[in-house]
């Protein structure tokens, strides 16, 4: 065996250089290799340990060059005197990578470097090597996939427009460009097959593993995934990438029970501050939000994080945070596709990751060749990337150089990503799971309880059964609907029912619930689902204050809008005993007259005993339904003059009218009244109550809205 010139001297430098660079003195360390290869000019492990340390602390910028050289001569040199060692061809191609204009040399030494590694039979060799090969199959697939070929000789796509143009993009995407099948397939099956290789050496080599989900991924080889992740989850092993993109497997695969608790293993294994810095809602905040939330304490921080995950969820009866999940899911996805350790890039962090973890991945990708005409600045040399969302018409561009797997936004489109966050921070509208969710109808009242300090609370609800259960061939369907009531972070269930539902259904369902509540903030869920039935899922989550009772001043009740009464007698008991019932679904056909029903506190009696108020509506249209055949119109018209309603200017009716009571044993005044809007048109409109004590002079407000659809 040769020593080339190995000494003790030699032997301690090594050793020296290396405990130097555990303790993160590379400078040093550098030092004393540099002594190392004055005794010892043709030692191959000196000349190798030197190149790795210039080459790894090293990037991809101009004035690394001549370090950069300066290592590949090192390795270089070390493979001549020892050409049996794959490991410094291995070193010498990545170095060659960090030089865009000799990837393909990179990949000559890298098949070298295998060919030598696998007749040494040295497979951690051959899994490393076979992972770089990988990688550069990979990335040009990455740069070829989703590629678009632009129809009209010289146009391209222009990141400006797309942000200042409505429909640029669309219309771009429709009628100016086509996608390209099957590009870059070939270059992902090469890579797909090195990785496979890499593992089939060691089967533990992670990366490989990494590198092979992420092209499963693309292909929605879900099954696959979970099997390529089985044999390191038996072992108790794999780390924080691979256990997240082990969770992104199952939660596509809709297993969410091992979706949660492979995410969470996942997390676990990040550091604590980017596990912090990772899962903050920050980034799916409006920026004033994002502000205060930063400015919390860490035990703060942490409440606020579960109580918007609480309020977040869909649906309290499932174990599992569907929300939560999909916004792990985006992480994982970010981690999983946009990760470069050569550019030191973590992929939450990168500006396509920003926008996955807000708006989920994207319907529509489309990638453009780079363009290099002089009026091509911005795309010139570089790769554009178009995000774009249908639904919303929303879109988001990004370019980088090709073959690298990096991207950041394009032109102004740092500043649209900053605007969209205003106006939606984070959607999961891109979910399917999802969409049906937020749908059942709710008219919450909160009237004056036993003491000041609490309040009734009637919970009006009501689910339409033809959307839950569609064309289901069932005679009967089974829908049980739970309350849940609570602080933040502390919902509980209070009221359960089970509705039989005969199938087809014909008209809405509804339901009321009755609960006392404390005064202070309140959280209100409710969910209907059916167990055998999975499109019969929907819900409603609604936050509100509940205030200590004043007796110092004149205050009314909610205003609760009910179906139509058609006793007169006042209802001094309450709502209950008049036989009022409020209405879940605040959407009334025209032509439809419904009631009014509120409370009033704090009315002052007259000397004989006698409550005396004025009480006035005003209904406003607040917006038309411009669906309407009659959308020019901007009337109410053919007023129901129930309760003598008149018309003030063109969007407004009012009417004003004195009750006169007994006094009796509380301050408390219940009233009700039933009016109708007769052919108003269909549109969202605000019902206000205002009171006036005639004794007192004090006046209170309460209001509601509605909704008037087309007969």
């Amino acid at each position: 065996m040769r020593t080339y010139g190995t000494t003790p001297a030699v032997d301690s430098l090594l050793a020296e250089s290396r405990r130097l660079v555990l303790a993160g003195d590379t400078n040093t360390a550098l030092t004393a290799l540099g002594r190392a290869q004055d005794l010892a000019p043709r030692n191959p492990e000196v000349l190798y340990q030197r190149g790795v340390l210039l080459s790894r602390t090293t990037f991809l910028r101009f004035g690394d060059v001549p370090r950069n050289f300066v290592a590949w001569r090192l390795l270089d040199r070390a493979a001549e005197i020892d050409p049996t060692n794959a490991r410094y061809l291995l070193e010498i191609g990545r170095i060659r990578l960090l030089t865009p204009l000799l990837r393909a040399e990179a990949e000559r030494v890298f098949r070298k470097a295998l060919r030598v590694a696998e007749g040494n039979q040295d497979n951690p060799l051959i899994a490393e090597i076979t992972w770089e090969l990988g990688q550069i199959k990979e990335r040009r697939y990455l740069t070829a996939k989703d590629r678009y070929m632009v129809t009209i000789a010289g146009l391209i796509f222009e990141p400006e427009l797309a942000m200042y143009r409505r429909g640029y993009t669309r219309e771009f995407l429709e009628s100016n460009s086509r996608p390209i099948a099957n590009i870059g397939a070939t270059d992902r099956t090469e890579a797909e097959d090195l990785y496979r290789r890499g593992l089939a050496a060691v089967p533990t080599y992670e990366p490989s593993a990494i590198g092979l989900l992420g092209l499963l991924y693309d292909q929605r080889r879900y099954e696959e995934m979970r099997r390529v992740v089985q044999p390191f989850l038996d072992a108790g092993s794999g780390g924080a990438n691979l256990r997240l993109a082990a969770g992104l497997a199952a939660y596509r695969l809709n297993d969410a029970t091992a979706a949660d608790s492979l995410f969470e293993s996942g997390l676990r294994r990040f550091p604590e501050a980017e596990r912090v810095e990772m899962t903050n809602l920050g980034r799916i905040l409006r920026r004033r939000d994002s502000v205060s939330y930063d400015a919390l304490s860490a035990a703060d921080r942490r409440l606020t994080d579960s109580s918007y995950w609480e309020a977040a969820d869909p649906l309290i009866e499932t174990p599992e945070n569907e929300a939560r999940l999909e916004f792990l899911a985006r992480i994982a996805a970010a981690q999983l596709r946009f990760t470069s350790g050569d550019l030191r890039q973590t992929g939450w962090r990168t500006d396509r990751g920003l926008i996955l973890a807000r708006y989920g991945e994207p319907p529509v990708i489309a990638t453009f060749a780079s363009d290099n005409a002089a009026d091509a600045a911005e795309t010139a040399g570089r790769i554009t990337t178009v995000w774009y969302y249908p639904r919303k018409d929303r879109q988001f561009v990004f370019s980088g150089p090709p073959a690298m797997n990096y991207a950041i936004f394009a032109g102004p489109m740092r500043g649209l990503a900053e605007e969209s966050r205003e106006d939606a921070p984070f959607l999961l509208d891109n979910v399917i799971a999802l969409r049906a969710i937020d749908s059942v109808s709710v008219q919450l009242s909160r009237f004056r309880g036993a003491t000041d300090s609490t309040s009734q609370l009637v919970v009006a609800h009501a689910v339409d059964p033809r959307r839950l259960y569609g064309n289901v061939d069932l005679a009967e369907g089974s829908l049980f609907t739970s309350l849940y009531i609570g602080r933040p972070l502390n919902m509980r269930q209070v009221r359960r029912d089970t509705i039989s539902v005969s199938l087809p259904a014909s008209s809405m369902l509804s339901r009321t619930f009755v609960q006392g509540v404390p005064a202070g903030p309140l959280r209100v869920r409710v969910e209907s689902t059916d167990a055998n039935v999975s499109s019969a899922v929907a819900r409603a989550h609604v936050e509100l204050d509940i205030a200590r009772a004043r007796r110092d001043i004149l205050e009314l009740s909610d205003v609760m809008i009910a179906e139509r009464v058609t006793s007169t007698d006042e209802p001094r008991a309450g709502w209950q005993s008049a036989g009022i019932v409020p209405r879940g679904d605040l959407t009334m056909t025209q032509r439809e007259p419904f009631s009014v029903y509120w409370e009033t506190y704090g009315l002052r009696p007259t000397p004989d005993q006698r409550f005396k108020a004025e009480v006035s509506f005003k209904v406003t249209l607040v917006e038309i339904d411009r669906a309407n055949k009659q959308g020019a119109i901007r009337y109410l018209l053919d007023v129901a003059d129930l309760v003598g309603l008149t018309r003030e200017g063109n969007e407004e009716l009012t009417v004003r009218f004195t009750r006169e009571v007994p006094a009796g044993t509380t301050d408390r005044l219940p009233m009700v009244n039933t009016i109708g809007l007769g052919t108003s048109p269909a549109g969202l409109y605000r019902l206000d109550v205002i009171v006036t004590d005639l004794v007192s002079g004090q006046s209170a407000r309460s209001a509601r809205f509605f909704r008037v659809a087309r007969s």
